[in-house]
């Protein structure tokens, strides 16, 4: 058997070393402020980035709904055997289907601050439009659909033909 001393144990250079690195561990203020100044930095420059592409988004699904809406407008009048009148409505920033003679409404759509696409602007040249059961419209139209600076065009000629204007 062995007796264990009860004398103190002399540290080793290992010990000392340990103790060394683990009272040199972590980060100092001055590297913290560095590092939080970069990332404010790179913040600072990604969110107008950022909002500048979901602004973009917003507009150019907002438009292709448009367009998809005006081609189901030119075939609801054939569907339903009756003229249909579009109108929009640029203070409200929206649109309505409806019979032209019992002024039954068939779509409404509002794409203002209260709707997913939050549009500064929807008009359209002329604000009313007859659709006949043909599929002819009374006349061409544009619609401007329109957040902040950036803006897309949809037409739609007499004939029915409706288009997303290219950039």
């Amino acid at each position: 058997m062995t007796i264990a001393s009860t004398q103190p144990r002399r540290p080793t250079a290992r010990d000392v070393r340990a103790s060394e690195k683990s009272r040199n561990a972590g980060f100092s203020l001055l590297e913290m402020v560095a590092v939080m100044t970069i990332m404010g930095l790179l913040i600072a420059i990604a969110v107008p980035k950022i909002a500048r592409i979901m602004q973009h988004e917003r507009v150019n699904h907002a438009a292709q709904i448009v367009v998809a809406d005006l081609q189901n407008g030119f075939a609801m009048a054939g569907r339903q055997r009756a003229p249909v009148r579009l109108t929009f409505t640029s203070s409200t920033k929206s649109y309505v289907f409806t019979d032209r003679a019992t002024g039954k409404i068939f779509q409404v759509r509002f794409m203002d601050n209260g709707s997913e696409y939050a549009l500064s602007t929807l008009s359209s040249v002329p604000a009313t439009v007859d659709v006949l059961p043909n599929g002819i419209g009374s006349t061409a139209f544009t619609v401007t659909v329109a957040q902040g600076n950036y803006s897309r065009k949809v037409t739609a000629s007499s004939a029915g033909f409706v288009r997303l204007v290219p950039l």
